[in-house]
């Protein structure tokens, strides 16, 4: 009766795993050397995104004037100390104080970090698909914050200057932003 019990437990067991060989719709599983290949290749991409968003964050202190980089720093210090802060308004009130000019390099400087973020994200995503060919995880998204950017300076500036500026430039907290 024990070994009855334990071969039908066995059985039903190994019937899910057996159903998932045999399902060619499922992903392959990844190898413990694949896991750690993909957090190198994840790692190494992250510091390239850092490195240029520091050289866009640059690009955009430096296209500022001085009167205009103190106002737009009282602005963002501001919010930090406001009960309910009002992100819109305060991108607007930068983005009204900017020149023309500061305005144009401020989403020149942006724009490039696009491109190159972007053509950083299908390498990695190449990369990663060569080491995890067929996986469906390994597809090009549809949408996303890539391709729906800001259309103010105001907006890019509160972004870029941001105590977590990696975080907003992905959108986790300007998900909500209309985008003129």
């Amino acid at each position: 009766m024990k070994n009855s019990l334990l071969a039908l437990a066995l059985a039903l067991g190994i019937m899910p795993i057996a159903a998932l060989a045999q399902d060619t719709n499922a992903p392959p599983a990844m190898t413990d050397q694949q896991r750690q290949e993909m957090h190198q290749t994840f790692e190494r991409f992250a510091q390239q995104e850092m490195q240029l968003h520091q050289q866009m964050r640059s690009q955009i202190l430096s296209s500022l004037s001085p009167v205009h980089l103190r106002a737009v720093g009282a602005t963002i210090g501001n919010l930090a100390i406001e009960q309910n802060p009002d992100m819109q308004a305060a991108a607007r009130q930068i983005d009204r104080l900017l020149s023309p000019g500061e305005r144009q390099r401020v989403m020149n400087a942006h724009e490039a970090f696009r491109s190159q973020s972007r053509q950083l994200h299908d390498q990695m995503r190449s990369e990663m698909q060569s080491m995890m060919p067929g996986h469906p995880d390994m597809e090009k998204p549809e949408n996303g914050m890539m391709q729906r950017p800001p259309q103010d300076a105001g907006t890019i500036l509160l972004m870029a200057l941001s105590p977590h500026p990696m975080m907003e430039m992905h959108g986790h907290m300007w998900e909500g932003m209309p985008h003129r």
